[in-house]
């Protein structure tokens, strides 16, 4: 079993958009997953979950003083797979605690200056909380050099980043409001597939394994 942090200080970063979608894709190879929506401002997995049919992925409310809490009963249950801890923005104290509890922390950012300023405070963070983590680009554009010098940035900082990317698509957004990710409302698009392959990237980065508990014991 294994927690994931979804982290990153600004907002519109698509950390909503890769807790929902990694959920629904552990979810759809047998696991028991759990968000963890820890934005108290937007809740944006609640209203995901609250417009979602299928009840695959449960989504939980949490509050600063209640995650390490849900985490502890969610490790000690026996019945999970897979926590993902949605985090709010400009909160450095939920920030912290969710990369405290977690064992592999994903932080989103789109190549933008502002964005990729913004988020090396992030790294600082979680550097601190001494969890294994790697930075995943974001709403990447179709053209230009921003991706690439993004990552040439982090690198020359010693920062672990994913070879996989979200480039910007309508298809993420369009998903969210209907309670479902990319590969289910578009399953043979860009999108989609890379959303897959992000997710497959976290699982190696992470360690993760897909197997169900009782398949492990």
């Amino acid at each position: 079993m294994q927690v994931w942090a979804v982290i990153a200080q600004k907002g519109g970063q698509s950390k909503t958009t890769l807790s929902t979608g990694f959920a629904v894709e552990a979810a759809q190879e047998g696991a028991a997953v759990v968000i963890l929506d820890a934005d108290d401002r937007q809740g944006s997995a609640l209203y995901w979950a609250e417009r979602r049919e299928d009840e695959d992925v449960m989504v939980k409310d949490s509050s600063v003083a209640g995650l390490p809490l849900h985490v502890s009963r969610g490790r000690k249950s026996g019945k999970l797979d897979l926590i993902i801890i949605d985090t709010p923005a400009n909160s450095k104290d939920i920030a912290m605690l969710a990369a405290e509890q977690a064992d592999f922390v994903i932080i989103p950012v789109a190549p933008r200056g502002l964005d990729v300023h913004s988020v090396l405070q992030t790294v600082k963070q979680v550097q601190q909380a001494g969890t294994p983590f790697a930075v995943l680009l974001t709403q990447v554009p179709h053209q230009g050099s921003e991706g690439k010098e993004a990552v040439e940035g982090f690198v020359a900082k010693g920062v672990q980043v994913f070879e996989s990317r979200l480039h910007y698509r309508k298809d993420f957004y369009k998903a969210v409001p209907l309670g479902k990710t990319a590969v289910e409302t578009e399953p043979d698009s860009k999108a989609a597939a890379e959303l897959r392959a992000a997710f497959e990237e976290a699982k190696r980065l992470s360690d993760y394994t897909n197997k169900r508990l009782s398949e492990v014991a």
